[in-house]
């Protein structure tokens, strides 16, 4: 055991030590950073001021009654969504007076000319300064007039529409002769319509936010797959060609050095991962908004312990998968070129499948593909990774995860054969016919 841990400690001081470990150490901070900053200067404002002129219609007050509707609905959804600290969202849109040199009374064309300049910057609120986004003008007769700072408005622009629209309906109704007692019930009236919801916690959008942190180990688990296979083909295939291999089984026995490989770079893996990880924890504690809306609710959704056992179960059953196959490619290759004849359609046979799966699982983890490919020892990890946040049957999580690791023992050891039996050859890499033999070959 100790000389496996050599060879572990070995790999991982190389791999660590290289550029390449380093640069790729930093890839996701770079991009949390980069991601923070365009966010902070592309986000729009959380509210924005609007001013109104009103040539005695009332319209600008209806107008103003109608948003502060609309906010304290919203206020109410929130509310009622149970959220644990609840916050008041801030009002969107916040009405100002019109600065002192804009007219009212002068007619549209006069408004719109000298509220203009106002509209390219920011205006005294209460809540602050925001930017003034919209300007609308209500004219005694005729269609009123809206002016607006180039950036999208649509809900603000679509509020005033919406409450014109209703005001005139009521209007036409009335002139047909239709009291306000029948236009409230003809406004209020709905067609009957029954809906067959689904359970609570299995909609479209629930099951996305739950499967958040489950996907994302997918993608983490294919990422480092990649990165350090990549590490691990290099330093066999190096030490291959420079005979550093005859000096280190001088040492051990040829079956410790698959072993001690695989914990090495299963180190390696994990010091990425951790810097990771730990990187995107800051950023959704430290950013608000989509981040961490999306963060909590998923991290809430695996709650149980036996589902983070279960999920570093797959975890660390994919990285041996993708390991053993890495390893075993760099044993039968001689340069990077040969090792590219391998790697090829083994990295197309597990990439298409998955991204495929991946795409199933965010629009139904409980569609076929998901729940086919469960059963496919290969494709077991991503898939169950993948379900587990909206949840899979304890008997289905038990046969696959027989399957599973029945199917990784058989991995190991008939790949470890070809590892040992093809460690110190040279010439052209075997064909399909000795590949076989090597696998049936005892140690």
């Amino acid at each position: 055991m100790s000389r496996i841990l050599l060879v572990a400690r070995r790999d991982y001081r190389q791999v660590v030590a290289t550029r390449a470990f380093k640069i790729t150490l930093l890839i996701v901070p770079l991009m949390l950073g980069l991601m923070a900053l365009a966010t902070s200067l592309l986000r729009a404002p959380s509210s924005v001021a609007y001013v109104m002129a009103d040539e005695g219609t009332g319209m600008a007050a209806r107008i103003e009654q109608r948003l502060e509707r609309d906010y304290q609905r919203q206020r109410l959804r929130d509310l009622a969504a149970g959220t644990p600290a609840f916050k008041p969202p801030p009002r969107p849109y916040l009405r100002v007076p019109l600065p002192p040199d804009v007219p009212a009374d002068r007619g549209a064309e006069a408004f719109g000319r000298t509220v203009a300049p106002y509209l390219g910057g920011d205006i005294a609120t209460p809540a602050g300064k925001r930017p003034l986004a919209v300007a609308v003008y209500f004219p005694a007769h005729g269609a009123a007039r809206v002016w607006t700072n180039g950036r999208a408005n649509g809900g603000l622009i679509g509020a005033i529409r919406d409450e014109r629209t209703r005001l005139l309906r009521q209007a036409l109704l009335q002139a047909s002769g239709l009291d306000a007692a029948a236009i409230a019930r003809i406004e209020a009236a709905q067609a009957p319509l029954t809906v067959a919801a689904p359970p609570p916690g299995r909609d479209r959008a629930q099951m996305a936010v739950r499967s958040a942190v489950p996907l994302a180990l997918v993608y983490l688990l294919l990422t480092s797959a990649l990165i350090t296979g990549g590490m691990m083909l290099q330093g066999i295939i190096e030490e291959r060609s420079n005979r550093l291999l005859e000096a280190v089984l001088a040492c051990i026995e040829p079956r410790e050095l698959p072993l001690g490989t695989l914990i090495g770079l299963g180190a390696v893996r994990l010091t990425l991962l951790a810097a990771w990880v730990g990187c995107a924890l800051l950023a959704a504690f430290a950013m608000q908004g989509f981040v961490a809306d999306i963060l909590w609710p998923s991290l809430a959704a695996l709650n149980q312990p036996w589902t983070i056992a279960l999920m570093i179960f797959y975890f660390f059953c994919g990285y041996l998968i993708l390991a053993m196959a890495y390893l075993a490619i760099g044993s039968l290759s001689n340069s990077i070129q040969d090792a590219q004849a391998y790697l090829m359609p083994v990295s197309m046979a597990v990439l298409l499948p998955v991204m495929l799966m991946v795409s199933a699982s965010l629009q139904n983890p409980d569609s076929w593909l998901p729940r086919a490919m469960s059963w496919i020892p290969l494709y077991t990890p991503f898939a169950m990774l993948a379900r587990l946040g909206t949840g899979v049957p304890p008997a289905e999580i038990a046969a696959t995860g027989v399957l599973l690791t029945l199917f990784v023992a058989l991995e190991l050891l008939l790949l470890g054969r070809v590892f040992t039996a093809s460690l110190l050859s040279t010439g052209q890499p075997p064909r399909l016919g000795a590949f076989l033999r090597m696998m049936r070959r005892p140690r």
